[in-house]
C-alpha cells in the first residue's frame, strides 16, 4: 500500500518527518476547525496525547490505516477499537526512557534538597532561614517503584548503584530472579508502599491503578516520606494527596503529570509550598524526542513497506485482518 497522506495531532519538534517519502502529503489540525476535521484523508496518523481515538473517530476516518502514538503512554487509544477495524496502533516505548527516568530523579532530588523553596526565597531578594530549608539525604534511605517497566527500572539503577538507596519494588510482570538483576527487592505492593521513603510511580493508567496512592494506602505509607509521579495523573487521588501534605503524613511530592491536564488555575496542589511541579514534561528533551520522533517515522514507514512494525499495542489486529 503506498502512503500518501499523514496527519501530524502535534507539531514534530525535529526534522524526522524528512525520513518521510517526499510526496507524502502532512496534514495538521486548522485554525478555528475541530482537530480531526483536516485528518479526513490520512492513512496514518501521528498521535499525541491528548484526543480521545476512539471507534467513533476511527469510523469517521475511512482512509485510516495506521496510528502511531509519540510517546509511550497508550490510555487515549482505543486499541481493541482500532484492532475490530483493521487499524494497527503502535507506541513508541522506548523513546522516553532516558529523559523520563532522569526527570523522576530530578523530582526525587528537588523535594528532599528543598531546591524550589531555597530558588524562591533567594529570587525575591531573601535568604531564607536554615530551618526553612532542611533536607533529606537520599542514600540509605529506601527508594519504592510501583513499576518495574523500562522507566522503573532506569531510576532503580540510578538511585541504586548511583546514590546509594535501598530499591524495592512491586510488578506483577517481572519475577524476583529478574528484579535482583536490576538491583531491585522485590515486594508486593502494599508492602512497597509500607517501606519507601520515597515512593515512585511507574504504573499505566488502567482500571486497576486508578488511585492507587489514595487516603488508606498513604496512611500506610512512613510518616515523613515523599511521592514522585512521572506516569499517569488518575494514579493518585490529589485530594488526598494535598490532605496528606497538609498534614505531615507526607514531606514532600514530585508531580509531572495531573489527573487534568492542564489542572484548573487555581487548583490547590499548584500552590502548595511542599510540591515540585512540572507541565508532563518528563520526555521533553532534545534527544528524548528526537528518538520518539524517529521511532513514530520509522513505524509508519515499516508497515507501508508491507513490514509487520515494531511495539504493536494491538496484535490482535493480525487475527482480524488489516483494514483493505
Amino acid at each position: 500500500m503506498q502512503l500518501t497522506h499523514v496527519w501530524f495531532e502535534i507539531p514534530m519538534l525535529t526534522d524526522a518527518p524528512a525520513l518521510l517519502p517526499a510526496d507524502v502529503v502532512r496534514l495538521k489540525p486548522l485554525p478555528g476547525q475541530p482537530p480531526l476535521e483536516s485528518a479526513a484523508q490520512a492513512q496514518a496518523i501521528f498521535a499525541g496525547a491528548t484526543i480521545p481515538y476512539t471507534g467513533e473517530v476511527f469510523d469517521s476516518l475511512p482512509n485510516l490505516r495506521f496510528i502511531v502514538r509519540t510517546g509511550i503512554g497508550i490510555d487515549n487509544v482505543d486499541g481493541d477499537a482500532a484492532a475490530e477495524r483493521g487499524i494497527v496502533f503502535c507506541n513508541t516505548p522506548d523513546g522516553p526512557t532516558e529523559s523520563t527516568a532522569e526527570h523522576a530523579v530530578a523530582l526525587l532530588m528537588s523535594v528532599a534538597k528543598r531546591i524550589i523553596p531555597g530558588h524562591l526565597g533567594m529570587s525575591s531578594g531573601g535568604w531564607p532561614a536554615r530551618g526553612e530549608l532542611m533536607g533529606t539525604e537520599v542514600q540509605g534511605k529506601t527508594l519504592g517503584l510501583v513499576g518495574l517497566g523500562r522507566i522503573g527500572r532506569r531510576v532503580a539503577q540510578i538511585c541504586g548503584a548511583g546514590l546509594g538507596m535501598r530499591v524495592v519494588g512491586s510488578d506483577p510482570f517481572v519475577s524476583a530472579e529478574a528484579a535482583a538483576q536490576m538491583g531491585v527487592e522485590l515486594l508486593n505492593q502494599d508492602e512497597v508502599i509500607a517501606q519507601a521513603d520515597f515512593l515512585s510511580l511507574h504504573a499505566p493508567s488502567i482500571p486497576a491503578t486508578h488511585k492507587m496512592i489514595n487516603r488508606n494506602s498513604i496512611a500506610r505509607m512512613k510518616r515523613g516520606a515523599y511521592l514522585i509521579n512521572v506516569a499517569r495523573g488518575p494514579l493518585v487521588d490529589m485530594d488526598a494527596l494535598i490532605e496528606a501534605l497538609d498534614s505531615g503524613q507526607l514531606a514532600g511530592a514530585g508531580l509531572d503529570v495531573f489527573d487534568e491536564e492542564p489542572p484548573a488555575a487555581d487548583y490547590p496542589i499548584r500552590f502548595h509550598p511542599k510540591v515540585v511541579l512540572t507541565p508532563h514534561s518528563a520526555s521533553v528533551t532534545g534527544d528524548g524526542r528526537a528518538r520518539i520522533e524517529q521511532m513514530a517515522v520509522a513505524r509508519v514507514l515499516e508497515f507501508f513497506s508491507g513490514q509487520r512494525p515494531k511495539d504493536v499495542c494491538n496484535p490482535k489486529v493480525w487475527e482480524v485482518g488489516l483494514r483493505g
